[in-house]
């Protein structure tokens, strides 16, 4: 089965409650149902380390799965009863799309086996007619949609700069981000460069410009009554063993020759 539907709400209503080891192993063996497309053979030793798990934690972790109906046991091995619902979907369905592409072309050969004046153009060349038709319908949206298609940054467009000053750019800083904003969007290739809403687009980049900036740093917080005792006795203990500082010298520099310092 190359794909599958799956649905999120589903999977965490259907998961809530169960462990990490539980969970990892419930879609590990429902992968492996999918890809199979049977029951997959009940070798603990395989399937342990198939799902990166124990031997021990994989054993309690089947038979949870089991007891709760997650994963019930058949006469080939492991199976769950939703990997079988989608299976006969998927087959149904295979089966309406070949039946609608057959009806499909037989109407285009009967359209084309219709008479036809003889100095008209054919309907199609010998190379069209001998083409496999194709195996996926396209669906087309109905006019008036109203889904909304993403666009690349347009050349008029124009930054919100009170959004960025408002979350702490300032105004040198939000016209930076927004020169490179202008800069950088167009250059990326596909779809990349598509955006639904280049508004929302805009405010994103300005609140990751302002996670990047320097943190102020935070005032030292006053020393406590006891800490402060402590640190007037531990600076006279100093002026005691080694002096008040020789101010007479602070702040001077001498200059040495480059024979004054030999290397030991």
């Amino acid at each position: 089965m190359p794909w599958i539907r799956f649905f999120p709400s589903d999977w965490l209503a259907g998961t809530r409650g169960m462990s990490a080891v539980e969970t990892g192993v419930y879609i590990t063996l429902i992968a492996t149902m999918y890809e199979r497309g049977e029951p997959i053979p009940e070798d603990h030793a395989r399937l342990s380390r198939l799902c990166g798990a124990s031997n021990s934690s994989f054993a309690k972790a089947i038979e949870t799965l089991v007891d709760e109906g997650k994963i019930v046991r058949v006469e080939g091995g492991l199976w769950n009863d939703r990997v079988e619902k989608e299976q006969v979907y998927l087959s149904e369905k295979s089966e309406v799309g070949s039946r609608a592409a057959r009806a499909r072309w037989s109407k285009k050969g009967n359209e084309n086996n219709a008479p036809v004046d003889a100095d008209a153009l054919p309907m199609q060349s010998p190379r069209n007619a001998n083409q496999k038709p194709e195996a996926r319908v396209v669906k087309e949206e109905p006019n008036g949609s109203s889904k909304k298609r993403g666009t690349r940054l347009s050349v008029d467009w124009s930054p919100d700069i009170a959004f960025a000053v408002s979350i702490g750019l300032s105004q040198a800083q939000a016209m930076t981000e927004a020169e490179k904003f202008r800069e950088w969007w167009p250059a990326q290739p596909g779809q990349k460069g598509v955006k639904l809403d280049w508004d929302l687009t805009w405010k994103t980049w300005c609140r990751k410009a302002a996670e990047r900036l320097p943190r102020a740093q935070a005032p030292p917080r006053p020393m406590s009554p006891h800490m402060q005792r402590q640190h007037d006795i531990h600076q006279k203990l100093k002026r005691d063993l080694y002096g008040e500082p020789d101010d007479e010298f602070a702040g001077q520099t001498v200059d040495l020759g480059a024979g004054d310092f030999r290397s030991h």
